[in-house]
């Protein structure tokens, strides 16, 4: 199954010059309301709102989220993602890249369409005990069942407007007993290896893939006419494109349909 990555010119190449691709933090997403989904009954002993507050910080903290989604043509994500048209989408074989795994992924991508909904849900989650609340953020590492429904609520719940991003995530264990947040390092997990690096002021937890887990990229329409404003001058952009079809890279064009806002992709050798 493939899905696609949303990035710059300029992050695409990093991220197959590296064979990486970056998870977020849950508090660094760009939605101030991730994780606020999870709801827990109340039992007397420690409040259900004290419990709810626990497990975002714990969640926020021990895993990281990798945001896909099933097209490379929705004009609305290139402009709010690909920036604005000039960038890159980028089409990764999920069960390649060992994104659907239930050993290494809390959610792998098969378990990951993200639920939009006009309200919050209202059913309260089984309080936690002590020792399960010490656990989230640190000792879970791969997929169970059990623990399905709450990461359910924390990582893939989101207000309906956002449904046209048709988002599928991923969700891995990012803990590192050498490494703090604001850090850059290297470590290696359960869940992969991984090189944090530090953007915009927030960490960038960049993990190993196989290259030939990248199987397409499509350039956006706006991208060739703007290369050089984006630091790359024509003839490096051309063995860009030439070095990713050597290693066996589907490279396409964007542009839009005639008298039609949607967009369409083909393939030229030229720019």
């Amino acid at each position: 199954m493939i899905l696609y990555k949303y990035v710059s010119f300029k992050t695409a190449v990093s991220i197959v010059k590296n064979s990486t691709i970056g998870f977020s933090c849950l508090e660094d997403l760009n939605d101030p309301f991730e994780g606020t989904s999870a709801h827990f009954e109340d039992n007397g002993e420690v409040p259900a709102s004290t419990v709810a507050n626990a497990v975002r910080n714990r969640m926020s903290r021990g895993f990281g989220v990798l945001s896909l989604t099933r097209t490379p043509l929705n004009p609305t994500m290139w402009s709010h993602y690909g920036d604005d048209h000039r960038g890159v989408v980028i089409g990764i074989d999920v069960d390649s890249a060992n994104l659907n795994s239930s050993e290494t992924n809390l959610v792998p991508a098969k378990y990951g369409d993200v639920i939009y909904s006009s309200t919050v849900p209202k059913k309260q989650l089984p309080q936690l005990s002590t020792e399960r609340l010490m656990a989230v953020g640190s000792e879970i590492e791969a997929f169970e069942e059990q623990d399905y429904e709450l990461f359910k609520r924390t990582f893939l719940y989101k207000a309906l407007p956002w449904n046209y991003e048709e988002e599928v995530r991923v969700v891995k264990n990012i803990n590192s007993n050498s490494s703090s947040r604001y850090s850059e390092s290297s470590f290696e997990n359960k869940s992969g290896e991984w090189n944090t690096i530090q953007f915009q002021g927030r960490p960038i937890y960049c993990l190993s893939i196989p290259m030939e887990s990248v199987k397409e990229i499509y350039l956006g329409c706006s991208t060739y006419k703007n290369i050089s404003r984006l630091g790359f001058p024509e003839q490096e952009y051309s063995e860009i494109k030439k070095e990713w079809r050597a290693k066996g890279i589907s490279v396409f064009n964007v542009r839009q349909i005639k008298n039609n806002w949607q967009l369409e992709s083909y393939v030229h050798n030229g720019s």
